[in-house]
């Protein structure tokens, strides 16, 4: 008898510890997910990083002209030599003052540029939300989707989760990807902020052909990037209209393969794209395989 009140004191107290997690996840994991993964134009209206960008006087964008300038002096000289050595220049000068013309003025309207860009990924991403919104008049959203969940697990027959069943030991799967995925969308987000920094010393390298390679992996991974929350958009798309064709319990098994989608989606992308990846499980792996 005794033993049996100890298993349940047990028991009690880990599923009490389960809520009190549960609860906290619920409301500050959910909430941020939907701040840093779909992403807008409001990225650019931070103060600091907007005059970093925007200053033509102290920021990037003086540091990429001066650099402008370099480059231009550089074919200078080597136009000159290559008439020395009889070896014919990679571009005319025609093509490399065109060049330089059009990357001066990209340079200088690039944080008008780089907003357009997100503008359209965002607007994209807000079309498919729309989806959700007009067939099943919910907002598609991290927040609502645990929500949804929650509505799933918590019934009035059962309104605590126990880590001992089937449906809990589903729950706290939930709960730990959670985690996994707010920190593969909050390196995401950072990502795309220092591509964001970068941009003006992307357009630079359009000047000489031999490094205009690094704008086209800039734009590759800048549009991979942002590319996540559209397919991101599309997985919970998915993910609440299931709701309403399935039975609870195989619900509860699908939530389990949204959340791994959710985590494999930048993977998709990278594949798609050969872009950054930014899934942390990857990165725990490599760590652990190289001290192993």
């Amino acid at each position: 008898m005794e033993t049996n009140n100890i298993t349940d004191t047990i028991v009690n107290s880990l599923n009490t510890i389960f809520k009190s997690l549960q609860d906290s996840l619920d409301g500050n994991v959910f909430k941020i997910l939907d701040e840093i993964t779909f992403i807008n134009t409001d990225i650019l209206d931070n103060s600091y990083f907007s005059n970093l960008l925007s200053d033509k006087a102290n920021g990037i964008i003086l540091i990429a002209n001066a650099l402008l300038f370099a480059v231009l002096i550089y074919y200078a000289i080597s136009h000159l030599f290559s008439h020395f050595s009889m070896s014919n220049s990679s571009q005319s000068p025609l093509q490399f003052i065109s060049k330089f013309v059009l990357c001066a003025l990209l340079i200088n309207f690039s944080q008008f540029i780089c907003e357009q860009i997100i503008y359209i990924f965002s607007l994209v991403t807000d079309c498919v939300r729309n989806i959700g919104l007009s067939f099943f008049s919910i907002n598609i959203s991290f927040s609502f989707w645990s929500e949804q969940v929650n509505d799933v697990f918590l019934t009035e027959t059962f309104p605590a989760i126990n880590l001992f069943t089937f449906s809990g030991i589903l729950k706290s799967f939930l709960c730990f990807g959670s985690i996994n995925l707010l920190f593969t969308y909050s390196l995401r987000y950072i990502f795309i902020k220092i591509l964001i920094l970068f941009f003006p010393f992307a357009i630079l390298s359009i000047c000489l052909d031999s490094t205009k390679w690094i704008f086209k992996m800039w734009l590759k991974n800048f549009a991979s990037l942002l590319f996540v929350q559209i397919i991101v958009s599309v997985i919970l798309l998915i993910t609440i209209s299931l709701k309403y064709t399935f039975t609870d319990t195989t619900i509860k098994v699908l939530y389990i393969g949204t959340l791994f989608a959710l985590m494999k989606a930048n993977s998709f992308i990278r594949e798609f794209f050969s872009g950054f990846a930014t899934d942390v499980t990857n990165g725990f792996n490599s760590m652990r395989n190289l001290l192993g």
